[in-house]
């Protein structure tokens, strides 16, 4: 089939645009000609896949969707496509691929006077246009959690969802390279070989919970001798330079990697206190490289880390101080970090962490044709 992918923005290191990539180079392999409709796209493009870069133009946020919205329905009428795959709310498509949480239920507790800025009024509005409608696509979601939400606040049927399974790489993990790969990087960096490091990893440090990271190793900078806090991915650092300064350890802002499974095998643990996340991959990342893992469970794959016992979930309502809390048992306490990754490393091997891309091209394939 001829099938059409639909995203705002491409550009490496983002999990969004990685699904959107991964599920289409899957799609490619199966036989498909995949075509990708983006407003800008940063990297290397794929010689088996179609990339129309239509371009960025507006003030804002929303003004720049809306016309994005018009350039892609102009630039689609030539094409005789079988079928459009939206991975951001783009009104009219066949499948979402909804990598994002349900907006509605992520705002829902917002302050009233918040609800009032016209740009969380356009991005309800947006949603209600993908799904409060006769016809809502077929949407592929991550976790059963993301189908309840979606399901509160839109008369969609459950047959419209479709549960796939993670996605992360698959790690063939070996004790004696990993712990080569730690010497090696922690030289590279200047890192004590005997520090305690923290890492973070994603794009989009405020969801992601950063302040709240930052604010939990500066109230236990005195737990252990050698303290280090590392930063892999892309956002404005600059914005938190007061934090990162009042941390009291080295902070090290090392930007978007490819070889952030370097980083994984040479930390001690993740810490990840994201605001929101419909999934979180980078748990699972960590998981395979056998990292313990400090989350909220407001991200959709803490579930993944009680079940494997492979570290902390902390429970809604967020507060610091649990949060101060549980960081200092995860500095302070080698031999339970050490009980956690093996119980990571064990869950990696049991379970089908890997196969959400292949799912999800099958997936589209089967709804296309149905469609048709």
């Amino acid at each position: 089939m001829k099938i059409a992918f639909v995203l705002y923005d491409y550009y490496p290191f983002g999990g969004l645009q990685d699904d959107c990539l991964k599920t289409a180079l899957a799609a490619a392999a199966s036989g498909h000609e995949v075509h990708i409709f983006t407003r800008t796209w940063k990297g290397a493009r794929p010689g088996n896949l179609h990339v129309h870069a239509l371009g960025k133009s507006g003030w804002t946020n929303t003004s720049r969707n809306e016309r994005f919205f018009e350039q892609l329905k102009k630039d689609l009428a030539p094409h005789d496509f079988d079928g459009i795959v939206a991975f951001n709310r783009v009104p009219g498509t066949d499948i979402y691929f909804a990598a994002d949480p349900c907006y509605a239920a992520r705002t829902r507790n917002w302050s009233w006077w918040k609800k009032l800025h016209p740009r969380h009024r356009y991005y309800l509005k947006l949603e209600k246009r993908v799904f409060d409608r006769p016809n809502p696509p077929d949407t592929l979601v991550l976790t059963e959690k993301e189908i309840e939400s979606f399901q509160e606040f839109y008369p969609v049927d459950r047959s419209k969802f479709h549960l796939l399974p993670p996605g992360v790489s698959r790690v063939d993990y070996r004790a004696d390279t990993a712990i080569q790969t730690r010497a090696e990087l922690r030289k590279e960096l200047g890192c004590p070989a005997g520090a305690t490091v923290a890492l973070f990893v994603g794009s989009g440090f405020r969801i992601k919970g950063l302040d709240r990271a930052l604010k939990g190793i500066a109230a236990n900078r005195s737990i252990v001798p050698n303290l280090e806090f590392w930063i892999v991915g892309k956002g404005r650092s600059e914005r938190y330079a007061k934090l990162i300064e009042a941390a009291g350890v080295p902070v090290r802002v090392l930007g978007g990697r490819a070889d952030v499974e370097r980083f994984y095998a040479a930390a001690d643990f993740l810490l990840h206190p994201a605001y929101s996340e419909s999934a979180g991959k980078v748990l699972l990342e960590a998981m395979a490289h056998g990292l313990p893992v400090l989350t909220t469970d407001t991200c959709g794959y803490g579930f993944h880390i009680e079940k494997a016992g492979a570290g902390i979930v902390l429970e809604s309502p967020f507060t610091q101080s649990s949060l101060n809390q549980a960081l200092k048992r995860f500095i302070e306490d080698s031999e339970v970090r050490k009980s956690w990754s093996d119980s990571a490393l064990q869950y990696a091997k049991e379970e089908d962490l890997y196969s959400c891309h292949q799912t999800a091209a099958e997936l589209i394939g089967e709804i296309l044709r149905e469609r048709a």
